[in-house]
């Protein structure tokens, strides 16, 4: 009977490892064709008004937000938020306003919350002020090229685009943790928005930066409306498509800073982000086992080594460590490669996807969201749209706070 037992959970690991070595390779083909790259839409270009929501102080804030100020773009502003006027990011804000008197840049502070995800909050009350019918919204901790803004308004050349996403980058600050934190980001979760964007196309966008049309935007209730959401980003992208408008995925890929504390504050961060994508997409959320099973592999055929098994266990490792070049030259990554740190990396992954799977709440700042309340939501919009092609607009709904 052990023997028998064993063997099944020996095929289990077979069968796992068979599954991640074929996302491995749909990863490498998708990987190799993106290449991340400035565009340029046609003359003349529209205006465009950048919204940055900012709060509290971080590595590389100054730097991050001047990014912004300084794009190779003919029309645009820049539009900071704050909630309170105590704010220590409002003197980095101040100091970028006063060192650039030509620029179009503002500052909005604002205590009005019109739900509880503040950073929609926050876009909210910027938007009101905003000239331009193109937003680009930006986390504070993003940092771009004088390119950015024009890449991003590029796709809105096709007036049937209604929102833009943004793959992300880690750009990690100078300690181990945050080296790690921003290796989640350049290793797994960039290949795998690639691989999903070419199996599947794309309806949502992500929270570091994106873009949509007005027009759009308006039709789903505007910011608002997005504050009630747990998941702004992906319900933006979400609601935009089921009104009938294309959600592009731009060749522009950002940094985002990476600065984590300790490990412990980056293996909580990544729960958080494994409960959210499992509030907004489960199915996709448990199916991620095959992204990160080196260690299910490891628990499972390294007991009663085989060939088969550890040719399985080698080739995964071989070819994470070709991805992991091939993501740092088509993206433009200029972090050194470390490819001894991958296998580990992986492992760690895995562990905060497990603990991801748990828990009900997810804790964002201040708030505390319910994933239940946010499939209440998910549901009334996926029965709204399911009733009419065009779909009503869509009405805030209570969350569980």
């Amino acid at each position: 009977m052990p023997f028998i037992v064993f063997s099944i959970w020996q095929f289990a690991g077979i069968a796992l490892g068979v599954a991640g070595l074929a996302y491995l390779i749909l990863a490498v083909r998708a990987v190799s064709r993106f290449r991340e790259r400035a565009v340029f839409g046609a003359e003349p270009r529209p205006g465009v008004s950048v919204l940055k929501p900012v709060y509290g102080t971080s590595p590389q804030l100054y730097e991050s937000l001047r990014s912004f100020c300084l794009q190779d773009y003919p029309k645009y502003e820049v539009i900071f938020g704050a909630h309170t006027a105590d704010d220590p990011a409002i003197e980095v804000v101040n100091r970028l306003i006063a060192e650039n008197p030509g620029l179009d840049l503002r500052l909005v502070v604002d205590e009005t919350l019109a739900g509880p995800n503040r950073k929609a909050a926050n876009l909210a009350n910027i938007a009101r002020t905003a000239k331009y019918d193109l937003f680009v919204l930006a986390d504070s901790d993003v940092r771009v090229d004088p390119d950015c803004v024009a890449s991003m308004a590029a796709p809105f050349d096709d007036k049937t685009v209604g929102a833009v996403a943004s793959i992300y980058k880690g750009w990690p600050a100078d300690n181990t943790p945050s080296r790690f934190g921003a290796l989640y980001l350049n290793d797994w979760f960039v290949p795998s928005v690639t691989v999903d964007v070419d199996l599947r196309g794309i309806d949502f966008v992500f929270g570091a930066m994106s873009a949509v049309r007005r027009e759009a935007l308006d039709a789903i209730g505007g910011f608002d409306m997005l504050a009630g959401c747990l998941a702004e980003d992906f319900s933006m992208g979400r609601f935009v498509a089921r009104r009938g408008w294309r959600v592009v995925l731009s060749p522009y890929a950002c940094d985002t800073v990476v600065a984590e504390p300790s490990f412990a504050s980056m293996f909580q961060h990544e729960v958080r982000w494994h409960r959210s994508e499992r509030a907004c997409r489960p199915f996709d959320q448990f199916m991620a086992v095959v992204t990160w099973p080196l260690a299910l592999l490891l628990i499972l055929l390294l007991p009663q080594p085989s060939i088969v098994g550890l040719s399985i266990i080698g080739a995964h490792v071989t070819l994470r460590i070709i991805l992991h070049y091939l993501v740092r030259r088509n993206f433009r990554i200029a972090t050194p490669p470390e490819p001894w740190l991958v296998p580990l990396r992986e492992c760690v992954c895995f562990f905060a996807w497990v603990a991801g799977m748990f828990g009900n709440n997810i804790k964002w700042g201040k708030e505390t969201f319910s994933i239940r309340a946010y499939r209440k939501l998910m549901a009334a919009e996926n029965a709204a749209h399911a009733a009419a092609a065009t779909g009503p607009s869509i009405s805030k709904a209570s969350h569980d706070v």
